[in-house]
This record gives C-alpha cells, structure tokens and sequence, in this order.
C-alpha cells in the first residue's frame, strides 16, 4: 500500500513537472473553484443532491391543512437543508407577526438568495480560466519544441519530447479541471433555481394560511 502510495505521488509529481511553468496557475485556479464550489454545497446542505425537494412544499400544503402548525414543524425539523430551514423561519415570523410576514420574507427572501448564490461567479470564473491557461501551456510547449527544432533540428524526436509533452499535459490539465466544475457549476445553479422557487412558494402557502 505504502508503495503503491509512493509511486503515485510520484507520477503526480513528475505530471506537475512535465506540465511547465501554467501548471501552478491551473492547480490554483483548480483549488479556487472547488473551494467556493464545496463552500455553496455547504450551505445549501443536504438539498444540494436530494431529489424530493418539491415534496417538502407538498407536504407543508398538506400538514399545514390538516394538522395544523405543530404536524408541520414537526415534519420540518426532521429535515435536513436550507429550504425546511427556511421554511421553519417563515412559520415562526408567521406566527409572530403575521401582517408584517411578506415585507419581512421579502427581505429574507433575498438574503437566502444571495447566500446561496455567493461565490458561484467565481467558480465560473475558475471554470473558464482553467482551459485557457491549458492552451496557454499548449503554446508555450509548441514554442519550446520549435526552439529545440531550431537549434538541433527535427532528427531527434526525444530533444523535442519535453516540449510536446508540456503542451498535451498543460492542455488535459485545464480540461480535467475545467470540465467537472462546469458540470457542479451548472448543477448549482439549477438547485438555487429550484430552491428558490420553492421558498416562494412554501412562502406563499404560509402566508394563505396565517393571512388569508
């Protein structure tokens, strides 16, 4: 196991190497995109994966109905996520101040929002950068081999195997970066769409229930 281990960080190692001098910018940018990409994850919790978000609205509209605020708190804290977090927030101002309920989610409404969606710019950001620095690395590697071809000509394929290989490796390390944030990015933005548009509506049915 420990070789096993061993040999892989060195294949890492000598793939970093290889890639030349974009390779650090791509292990960055990687880094970055990730972490504010696993930072939103985080805050939206659970309901960044789960499928049955929109059963949580039907099963408010349900327990609200008929067994009033108790059934529906009940089945809310029993769930984990933002959007029965949120809706557990509604209840409770609800009950507290039902005239002023829909200035108030309005407000909290777009400050959910907001939490939600911060940080998913730079990811895209990231997401982007990533391919570019990879063709960046690509040119430079093509430059490194036509100066090799210059100098000693095109008879000896292993002088020009550094600069050929730092162009393939700069170039697969910006899309191994690039396209798995793409595809999170894009699924983050469709569950805060999601999200959102069931914290309106679970909004609204509270709102029916406690104002009419």
């Amino acid at each position: 196991m420990s070789n096993s281990f061993y040999v892989f960080v060195e294949s890492l190692k000598s793939t970093y190497q290889a890639g030349g001098v974009v390779m650090l910018p791509i292990l960055l940018v990687g880094t970055v995109g990730f972490y504010y990409l696993f930072y939103s994850w985080f805050r939206i919790g659970s309901d960044f994966f789960r499928q049955d978000v929109q059963k949580v609205i039907k099963n408010l509209r349900h327990d609200l109905n008929e067994g009033g605020v108790e059934k529906a708190m009940s089945r809310l804290e029993k769930r984990r996520g933002i959007l029965a977090s949120e809706l557990r927030y509604a209840i409770e101002h609800a009950q507290k101040n039902p005239k002023g309920f829909r200035d108030i989610m309005q407000v909290r409404m777009l400050g959910t929002l907001r939490h939600m969606e911060k940080g998913s710019h730079i990811v895209a950001v990231m997401a982007a950068a990533a391919p570019l620095l990879g063709l960046l690395g690509t040119v430079t590697g093509m430059v490194s081999t036509f100066e090799v071809i210059t100098l000693y000509g095109n008879q000896n394929p292993v002088l020009m195997a550094d600069g050929i290989s730092e162009a393939l490796i700069s170039t697969q390390s910006g899309l191994l970066v690039a396209f798995p944030l793409t595809l999170l990015k894009q699924r983050l933005d469709e569950r805060v769409e999601i999200l959102t548009q069931d914290l309106k509506l679970g909004a609204t049915i509270i709102d029916n229930y406690f104002v009419g």
